[in-house]
């Protein structure tokens, strides 16, 4: 009998053994399911996550050869601005030089008409008013050894001499201006 209650006894931690066993098999199942899904997800997200970075590798790529090129270009701006400040300074200096020299001419040119009466010297008026009969210059030769008669008007349009320095002058001015 006492082996029968013994037995009964191993059986019955047999049983629960068994069912402890089975049910610690049955947790570790779940977990073990669990977690291949969870490594799966991760797999994914990392997978993803590499895919990202291979976009984000190829934008960063992209964006410094942009920057390469735009850094190129400023600097071939700033080498082409260089060389049109030069320029710009140089036509400045030109037309302002130009202006002194048509300036001294146009002084020079007053001063020779003013000597040869083709204009007043007091009042800087000429000689030959508008409606007044145009000067004759003789067919002989032996005559233009004679002084300046003042053909032509010096300030008349478009012609006279000293209207188109005035002209030229005033378009270096404006050269100057828009330079």
């Amino acid at each position: 009998q006492k082996m029968i209650f013994r037995l009964m006894a191993e059986q019955t931690d047999e049983d629960e053994h068994k069912n402890w066993c089975d049910n610690e098999m049955s947790k570790t199942n779940a977990s073990k399911t669990d977690k291949e899904e969870k490594i799966e997800e991760l797999d994914l997200k990392l997978d993803e996550a590499k895919a990202q970075v291979e976009v984000l590798t190829t934008a960063i790529e992209e964006a410094n050869d942009a920057v390469t090129k735009l850094t190129a270009f400023m600097e071939e701006a700033t080498e082409v601005r260089k060389i049109g400040k030069a320029e710009n300074k140089a036509a400045i200096k030109d037309a302002r030089d130009a202006q002194d020299a048509i300036a001294q001419a146009i002084a020079v040119l007053e001063q020779h008409y003013k000597e040869s009466g083709a204009i007043d010297k007091e009042a800087l008026e000429f000689m030959q008013q508008q409606g007044s009969a145009p000067v004759q210059l003789s067919d002989k030769p032996s005559t233009w050894d004679s002084s300046y008669t003042g053909v032509a008007d010096p300030k008349q349009q478009p012609e006279g001499i000293i209207t188109v320095l005035e002209k030229v002058s005033s378009d270096f001015s404006q050269m100057e201006a828009d330079t």
